[in-house]
C-alpha cells in the first residue's frame, strides 16, 4: 500500500509538472516527482529482497531437518541437491513453486548407477558409458562427428548461442522413478554460451558429476551397470 501511494503522488506531481507554465513550478515538481520515483523502486526492491531473504530462511530450516554435509540449492530455491557423506545418503528436492512443499527423492549411494551432464538433450560426459544412457552419448558423438566442419564455420553464431537446459541426469536402481534429473539452467532462464553465468553454471555442475562419479566408483564393485534391452 506504502509503495502505491508513492507512485500515485509521483504520476500526480509529474502530471503537475506538465500542466504548469512556469519554469521554476515545473522545475520543482519534475524534482518532486523523480524523487518519489526513485523513493518507491528503492522501497520495491527492499520488498523483494526481504521476500527472497524469507524465502530462503524457510528454505534453509525445511533442508536444516535432513543430514547431510554438501549441498546445491538453485537460485530460484526450487531444486535442491544434499550429499549425506556420513550415512551414504544422496537428496534431491524439487518443486513447482515456492508456495508447495518439496518432492523428496532419497537415495542410497549404492543406488546410484549413473550419472550425465545433458546440455539441450546433448550428452557432454557420462559415467559409465556402457550403461543405460550410453547409447544416446553413442548417436550424439556420431552428429557431433558429422558436422565437424560445420561448427567450424559457425564460430561466430555459438558464441551468441543461448543454452536453455544444462543438468544432471542421474540413473538410480529405482524400478519405479529410474532416471532424476538435476537442473543447473532451465528454459526459464537461458543462458548465453560465451556468458560468465553460463561458465558458473557449467562450472558448478561439472563439479556436481565429479561428486556423484565418486560415488558410483566407490561401490561400483558391488554392483553390474546396467545394460539396454537388446
Amino acid at each position: 500500500m506504502k509503495i502505491l501511494c508513492i507512485f500515485l503522488l509521483f504520476v500526480v506531481y509529474f502530471a503537475l509538472s506538465l500542466s504548469l507554465e512556469s519554469t521554476n513550478a515545473i522545475g520543482i515538481y519534475l524534482v518532486i516527482s523523480l524523487g518519489l520515483f526513485f523513493w518507491g523502486v528503492i522501497e520495491w526492491r527492499s520488498i523483494i529482497n526481504r521476500r527472497n531473504a524469507e524465502d530462503r530462511r524457510r528454505l534453509e530450516e525445511v533442508i536444516a531437518e535432513i543430514p547431510h554435509t554438501q549441498s546445491q540449492i538453485s537460485d530460484n530455491l526450487l531444486n535442491v541437491m544434499l550429499i549425506d557423506d556420513v550415512n551414504n545418503f544422496l537428496y534431491i528436492l524439487q518443486r513447482d513453486s515456492l508456495q508447495v512443499d518439496f518432492d523428496i527423492e532419497t537415495i542410497l549411494f549404492s543406488q546410484v548407477l549413473e550419472i550425465a551432464i545433458i546440455e539441450e538433450e546433448n550428452v557432454l560426459n557420462l559415467y559409465p558409458k556402457e550403461g543405460l544412457l550410453g547409447s544416446t552419448l553413442a548417436n550424439n558423438e556420431e552428429i557431433n562427428e558429422e558436422d565437424f566442419e560445420e561448427e567450424e564455420d559457425e564460430d561466430e553464431d555459438e558464441e551468441d548461442e543461448l543454452i536453455e537446459a544444462l543438468c544432471l541426469q542421474i540413473v538410480v536402481d529405482d524400478l519405479t522413478n529410474p532416471i532424476l534429473e538435476y537442473p543447473f539452467i532451465s528454459n526459464d532462464h537461458s543462458l548465453a554460451k560465451d556468458s560468465d553465468e553460463y561458465i558458473e553454471a557449467y562450472s558448478c555442475c561439472n563439479e556436481w558429476y565429479q561428486k556423484i562419479f565418486i560415488i558410483i566408483k566407490r561401490f561400483e564393485h558391488d554392483k553390474v551397470a546396467v545394460k539396454l534391452w537388446q
